[in-house]
């Protein structure tokens, strides 16, 4: 059986990645739930999307940029729901979100959503960062 503390860490940086971009500004407007987000993105406005998370972005400004472009066709369920997860998280967070709630909350997950949210990040890798599948190796 597969350690599952190095991919819930590998999780962690990239909730810390995408949250380091969120500021400390002030939100406006709400977010809508990550489980009524699109399913067809196009890869490139998938991955633009996350890009797109500024310096001045508040959690909850990430989470409704997230969720209006929502997750390719491809994406396997378990993936999706990490996507659902982390957009729903996201809401959660305070305005003024520092690494230790970001720490906190990857380690607020548990078992199923922790491997949801580890397929997430594997399917936003391998889409975005090009990097190689286990099956390519």
């Amino acid at each position: 059986m597969q350690d599952r503390k190095p991919l819930v860490a590998v999780g962690a940086l990239v909730l810390t990645g995408v949250l380091a971009a969120c500021g400390n500004g002030s939100s406006s407007g709400s977010a809508q739930s990550g489980s009524g987000s699109p399913t067809n993105a196009t890869k490139d406005t998938f991955c633009q999307s996350f890009n797109d998370i500024g310096s001045g972005t508040t959690p909850k400004e990430a989470a409704d940029t997230l969720s209006k472009v929502g997750t390719p066709s491809g994406i396997d369920s378990s993936a999706r729901r990490g996507f659902v997860l982390l957009v729903d998280r996201l809401q959660q967070l305070p305005d003024k979100t520092n690494e230790g709630d970001i720490t906190q909350m990857a380690r607020g997950l548990t078992g199923q959503d922790q491997a949801d949210v580890t397929a997430f990040v594997t399917f936003y890798a391998q889409e975005c960062q090009g990097l190689p599948t286990d099956a390519s190796s």
